[in-house]
């Protein structure tokens, strides 16, 4: 058949498997395809999916089982805090998000044949960098905010426009080697870079209370900083670093997915200000923990939904210079003949495990739809 955006011959299917189109007449917004988010058709692009968006290349099938991986880690923070184990609450916390990556980054192999290389530059680069940055910035502000006007201003925004500044820096001494061409890429390794950033600011921080609180302590005060530690501040780290790190990773783009690389600076600018700045001065005011924490998960969100538009057009202007091959796709596990996309589900092929690629490419027998 003939692709009614593209013009070329392509297998029949619900989606051109060049362009990445939505078939059929009376498609709305078909080329853009807004409601199929080329990494996970089934969601909306602008779903502000943690899992989906942060681990692009897990399956649906096997996105599940890292969403309950982590509400299990949450469940096992809220009962130590419970039974006043706040340190080992404390450690849990901190690493639950790391470590639920370190797995996605073996499951899915991102990291090709090159896995010392990868985890030891943008991991590890996160590791010193976070460590550093984090004593530093506590010798030059000082260790707590409160009311003292240069404290507050240093640590909600000039601490974090250096952060900014460094956390994409260890995945984007990656940038340009051959074996990571992808903008798909340059996220992922960002976001490692932001996760051990996370666990070394973390550590640093609380550093202290490690040391003054004995095996039990009072919980009740724990609960809120608790839940910003193991999901909202790695969150925004791992994001701050996938969305600079993807947005700089190609340097030739179509119009669209370029005009969105622009913008992911300022986008990620906005997010840490918004977060650090606004929640400070909300607490400030006397506002409820809780609601302090909501907010939070605003800013938070806005950076995931914006790499999803970065990402979902990257995939479809990255994909146009592959081309045809037998496949089983990881995600409908259908036997299609495919270039950049299934043309059953319309998953980029791209975003596909790079375990399950390699063995559905070589694996692929039947026909192709």
């Amino acid at each position: 058949m003939k692709c009614d955006h593209c013009g070329r011959q392509v297998p029949e299917g619900a989606f051109c498997t060049v362009c990445g189109a939505h078939q059929g007449i009376g498609v709305v917004n078909a080329l853009d395809r807004p409601h199929h988010y080329a990494a996970h058709p089934g969601e909306h692009v602008a779903q502000p999916s943690v899992f989906t968006t942060l681990l692009p290349h897990v399956t649906h099938g096997k996105v599940h089982e890292f969403r309950y991986a982590f509400l299990v880690g949450v469940a096992i923070i809220v009962l130590l805090v419970a039974t006043g184990l706040v340190v080992a609450a404390l450690i849990a916390a901190i690493f639950l998000m790391p470590v639920l990556y370190l797995v996605y980054l073996y499951e899915a192999q991102v990291y090709r044949d090159e896995p010392a290389l990868v985890v030891g530059v943008t991991f590890a680069g996160g590791l010193i960098l976070g460590v550093v940055t984090t004593i530093v910035a506590g010798q030059i502000i000082g260790l707590k905010t409160g009311n003292n006007a240069g404290a507050l201003i240093g640590y909600t925004v000039v601490l974090p426009i250096v952060q900014l500044i460094l956390i994409p820096i260890p995945a984007l001494l990656l940038r340009g080697r051959a074996g990571f061409p992808e903008t798909i890429d340059g996220l992922v390794f960002g976001v490692t870079a932001g996760l051990g950033f996370s666990v070394a600011e973390s550590i640093v921080r609380f550093s202290s209370v490690f040391g003054s609180l004995g095996i039990h302590a009072s919980s009740s005060s724990w609960i809120y900083p608790l839940v910003s530690l193991a999901a909202l501040v790695p969150l925004l780290h791992g994001s701050t670093g996938g969305a600079i790190a993807a947005a700089l990773w190609r340097p030739h783009r179509d119009a669209r997915a370029g005009a969105l690389a622009v913008l992911g600076i300022p986008v990620a600018l906005l997010a840490c200000l918004a977060f650090y700045l606004v929640a400070q001065v909300l607490a400030n005011a006397g506002l409820a923990p809780l609601i302090v924490l909501i907010y939070q998960a605003l800013p938070v969100a806005l950076l995931l939904v914006y790499i999803r538009f970065l990402v979902h057009h990257a995939l479809l202007d990255e994909a146009r210079d592959m081309g045809f091959t037998p496949v089983v796709c990881p995600s409908c596990h259908r036997h299609v003949m495919a270039a950049g996309f299934c043309p059953a589900c319309g998953v980029a092929v791209r975003a596909a495990p790079r375990r399950a690629a390699a063995a559905a490419t070589s694996g692929a027998t039947g026909e192709a739809v």
